[in-house]
């Protein structure tokens, strides 16, 4: 198929049955996008880009961080988290996988992340950042 014979992606697959957006994702709670002074720590980490994580990998964060005995802080998870993602191995020219140790109720367990690159949306073509567990890919 050339690329501009004037075929569109219906008249190739036939018409769109049924979308979901990462917006309708975000609405559902299935997706977290880092803001304030999140997005602000993925920046000094070297993430130009939007950082998502799927619900699974938040609520990990989020019960780790939960821990008043434990030497991490929701900070210092995140860290972790984005540091370890820009040395992972790549899978893909658009997925890396890293691992990363997360210490809960005083157990520690190595966990396997993927972080893969790709559109904001259907609509907004920008890049983003979206860090998953194997479950969720």
């Amino acid at each position: 198929m050339k690329i501009n014979d004037g075929k569109t992606r219906d008249s190739l697959f036939g018409e769109v049955i049924y979308t979901y957006t990462r917006k309708q994702a975000i609405e559902d709670g299935y997706q977290v996008l880092l803001t304030g002074e999140n997005a602000e720590l993925a920046r000094d980490i070297g993430w130009k880009y939007p950082v998502y994580f799927t619900r699974g990998v938040w609520d990990l964060i989020e019960h780790a961080a939960a821990f008043e005995d434990e030497p991490s802080d929701l900070t210092g998870i995140l860290w972790d988290i984005l540091m370890m993602a820009r040395f992972g191995k790549d899978v893909t020219e658009d997925v890396r996988k890293f691992y990363v140790t997360i210490r809960i109720n005083g157990r520690s367990r190595r966990r396997l992340f993927y972080v893969q690159v790709g559109p904001t949306d259907m609509d907004d073509p920008s890049p983003a950042l979206t860090i998953m567990q194997e479950e969720d890919r």
